[in-house]
């Protein structure tokens, strides 16, 4: 369905508005005081008059009325040319008639739907072809003789205007649709790191907590305030991604300004608990402060998957080691940690590969790499490099 015509095209309507009264001014000034002559004064005022209105019919996607006006404006102007034609030589067409067609010409080309613009645009470009007939006498004069195509010609131009304003009202609808779903997306996967992320974390100390509550009543009442804390994070999260899919607007405002190594270094910290040690280490060539924010996002993305998955999956592990590490113009970010191979699935668990995809996704569009595997030594890593620029 063609867009609205966007309110921007109509700010100049006042000084359309003055043009075609100039123009009705002339032609006024030229025709035969007669009833002929009134005749085509008012038939360029209905003119002019169905631009209007044609232009409001299609603004508001009602393409059925806008195609009887503009066919109507089409036979009324014929009607007048024919009377014209076998009664007298008008030294004018009727400029103002003429503007008001050219208009509904390239108007009916842009936004008309399919059917309606089968009926209307042939009819406009019979009657703005036909209006040289008024002025017959055109070809006796060598200066003028030129003129005699320029009633075809002009038609077709604004036709061919139309036409090429709709394809790049299509072009800029294609690029805005790609554009929303990029958003809706990069939306998907944050929502997916952020709720995976919180909702593990709960969860594994919630399985811990049955464990410990009868004989620790000390380390179940600190798993219960780890879980009421994750939870209010991750309902924090959540209002925060709900926000940005109800206004897409606010989304670089809401865009966190904390530091990236800050960010990484909180994340491994709620990581690290009694069972599985977590710790970070950051080579001396990693400058965070160098990094885009595409990139720094990407960076503790990574970060926040390979823990996560660490959560869910790796039943066995008693140390999870992240590591930050630059090789050359790379930024390399390893996960690893020491469970066994045949450990590492944790039944309540089902892996949905939502979040190695989403991760995918966006290190690829940074040019960068991502891949997870067991180590030789045992236990398993997932590893990423995305380049700095």
């Amino acid at each position: 369905m063609p867009p609205p015509i966007p309110t921007a095209l109509t700010s100049p309507r006042l000084a359309a508005g003055l043009l075609a009264a100039l123009f009705f001014v002339a032609d006024a000034g030229v025709v035969s005081r007669t009833g002929l002559g009134l005749a085509i004064l008012a038939c360029e005022a209905l003119v002019c008059c169905t631009v209007v209105a044609t232009s409001r019919a299609l603004r508001s996607g009602r393409h059925g009325t806008a195609c009887v006006l503009a066919a109507g404006a089409s036979v009324l102007s014929l009607l007048v040319t024919s009377m014209v034609q076998e009664s007298v030589l008008q030294r004018t067409p009727g400029w103002a008639e003429l503007a008001g067609l050219l208009l509904l010409v390239c108007v009916t080309c842009r936004y008309s739907r399919g059917l309606p613009l089968v009926f209307s645009a042939p009819a406009l470009f019979a009657a703005t072809s036909r209006l040289g007939l008024r002025a017959p006498g055109l070809s006796d004069v060598s200066l003028l003789s030129p003129l005699d195509g320029f009633f075809t010609l002009l038609p077709s131009a604004f036709a061919l205007l139309g036409f090429y304003l709709r394809t790049e009202d299509r072009r800029r609808r294609s690029t805005a649709e790609q554009v929303r779903q990029a958003e809706r997306l990069d939306l998907a996967r944050d929502l997916h790191d952020h709720v995976a992320h919180h909702m593990t974390a709960i969860i594994v100390q919630a399985q811990a907590g049955e464990h410990v509550a009868e004989r620790d009543a000390a380390t179940a009442r600190r798993l219960f305030a780890d879980i009421e804390r994750t939870g209010q994070d991750g309902l924090v999260a959540m209002s925060r991604m709900v926000r940005l899919l109800r206004d897409p607007d606010t989304r670089e405002q809401a865009a966190p300004t904390t530091p990236a190594l800050t960010r990484i270094h909180d994340l491994v910290r709620r990581a690290d608990t009694p069972e599985q040690h977590t710790w970070l280490t950051v080579s001396e060539e990693v400058d965070s402060a160098t990094w885009s924010p595409p990139l720094a996002k990407s960076v503790e993305r990574t970060v926040q998957e390979g823990l996560t998955n660490v959560r869910k999956h790796a039943r066995g592990a008693t140390s999870v080691h992240v590591l930050l590490e630059s090789d050359g113009n790379r930024v390399v970010i390893r996960v690893r940690d020491n469970a066994a191979g045949g450990g590492r699935a944790r039944p309540r668990f089902r892996p949905s590969g939502f979040g190695l995809i989403g991760l995918t996704e966006r290190l690829t569009e940074l040019g960068g790499e991502l891949n997870s595997g067991p180590m030789p030594e045992g236990g398993w890593e997932l590893a990423a490099t995305i380049p700095l620029g």
